[in-house]
């Protein structure tokens, strides 16, 4: 598998920003589950195909759409704000748009959002343990739009199970 260096360029307060993504690319597939828990990767098949990857146009169209989003938040206290921000975006677009979400597309869309975390210069290890919580907050706050969820919960007892260890 290679290493794809994806550029992308944006203005955040004004200021110009470029945030460069490596992710491993075959076949014009995108490998993004970089920071997502294995636990979280259990499930059916059709769900572990969604979640190994992407094409490398709609992984980079879900990349400028989050960064799109964080472009326009003038208000954010924070970077890691901003991000938030801007995955939020994304899945509140996609709800408004389609009036569900796989947990396949939700796990892609935290995907993009960890390696943009990662491009903009947050640690691994911090970017490792948001990961579940957020995928937990979101399945939380929409319950009854995400569709395709394996085991609700299982998954809510695994994340928790991440959330815990980190007090």
């Amino acid at each position: 598998m290679e290493k794809l260096k994806l550029n992308f360029d944006i203005e955040v307060q004004g200021e110009p920003r470029t945030y460069i993504v490596e992710v491993p690319y075959q076949n014009g597939i995108v490998a993004t589950s970089e920071f997502c828990p294995t636990e979280l990767l259990s499930g059916t098949v059709d769900l572990m195909a969604a979640i190994r990857g992407e094409s490398l146009d709609k992984f980079m169209a879900d990349c400028r759409m989050q960064l799109l989003a964080m472009s326009k938040i003038t208000e954010a206290d924070t970077a890691l704000d901003r991000h938030i921000g801007g995955l939020m975006a994304v899945v509140m677009e996609h709800l408004s748009r389609k009036k569900n979400i796989s947990f396949g597309d939700l796990l892609i869309y935290v995907d993009c959002f960890s390696l943009l975390l990662k491009a903009a210069g947050f640690d691994r290890d911090e970017i490792y343990s948001m990961y579940p919580r957020i995928t937990h907050t979101i399945l939380e706050l929409y319950p009854d739009y995400i569709s395709n969820v394996p085991d609700v919960f299982a998954i809510r007892e695994k994340t928790d199970g991440f959330i815990s260890k980190l007090y």
